[in-house]
């Protein structure tokens, strides 16, 4: 589990995961569509790299030292609960 992204300290006694069920047609896919989304909030130390023209890594550095969680982490949001598959997720997402 820790391969796909989820925490090393995570407890995953309760996880449950979810496969594609798709239509009573084809059964297989997904009926509907969620969104997987990364939102970085610009803070006070995000804009003082950027006015200094820093790199996407220090950016990113900084972002993720602030609490904010990647694409794939999103997406294992919606894996523990429920709304999509492992699969899918790491199949649309960059480790």
């Amino acid at each position: 589990m820790t391969s796909a992204g989820f925490s090393k300290s995570g407890d995953f006694s309760d996880l449950k995961l979810y496969g594609p069920e798709g239509c009573d047609e084809c059964t297989r896919g997904f009926k509907g569509r969620t969104g997987v989304f990364q939102v970085m909030p610009v803070t006070e130390a995000i804009a003082e790299l950027i006015v200094q023209n820093a790199g996407q890594e220090a950016i990113e550095k900084q972002a993720l030292a602030e609490g904010v969680m990647t694409m794939r982490q999103a997406g294992l949001v919606k894996v523990r609960a429920g709304i999509t598959s492992l699969e899918e997720i790491l199949r649309v997402t960059d480790n």
